[in-house]
């Protein structure tokens, strides 16, 4: 009995340690995400998708290619690598399912953006993201723009880790 409460308690303690490993790496993919944006690194931002990611636009009612949001979202990468604006990302989730390869998760993002005479631009949206790990890093599989967010629901939003 003894020798099975031991084995139980160990199996339990090195899938935690797993579970948080894998939570730490989706962590740091989002923080690259973000570094990518801020600093307005487009060539490296779009390597965070897989070559075959889609874009699900709830707001618009439409589904496509990553590669033709990128058209959309280039300028403002070029903008903010020349200083005309500054952009950043922020993640609030309400949900997120993984394994040792594949992650969901939904909740709400914040970008904004601020022009050079400080006017500020925010969208917040509802969101889902899909990943995959492929050859040890995480790849987004698929990114859902479900609708828009109001910032009250931004800031009443309990986030989860």
């Amino acid at each position: 009995m003894h020798r099975n409460f031991i084995f139980i308690s160990t199996l339990l303690v090195q899938f935690s340690f797993a579970e948080i490993n894998i939570i730490e790496e989706i962590d740091s993919s989002w923080a690259k995400m973000k570094r990518l944006i801020n600093n307005g690194d487009f060539r490296k931002f779009k390597t965070m998708y897989h070559r075959d990611a889609i874009m699900v636009n709830g707001i618009k009612n439409s589904t496509y290619s990553i590669r033709n949001a990128f058209d959309d979202w280039e300028q403002g990468f070029k903008d903010t690598r020349t200083g005309t604006i500054d952009a950043d990302l922020e993640l609030k989730f309400s949900r997120r399912i993984f394994d040792s390869y594949t992650a969901h998760e939904t909740g709400i993002f914040h970008y904004y953006t601020i022009n050079e005479s400080g006017e500020s631009t925010d969208s917040f949206i509802h969101f889902e993201a899909l990943w995959i790990k492929k050859q040890n890093k995480w790849f987004m599989l698929m990114e859902n723009q479900i609708s828009r967010a109001s910032k009250s629901e931004w800031d009443n939003f309990k986030s989860i880790q």
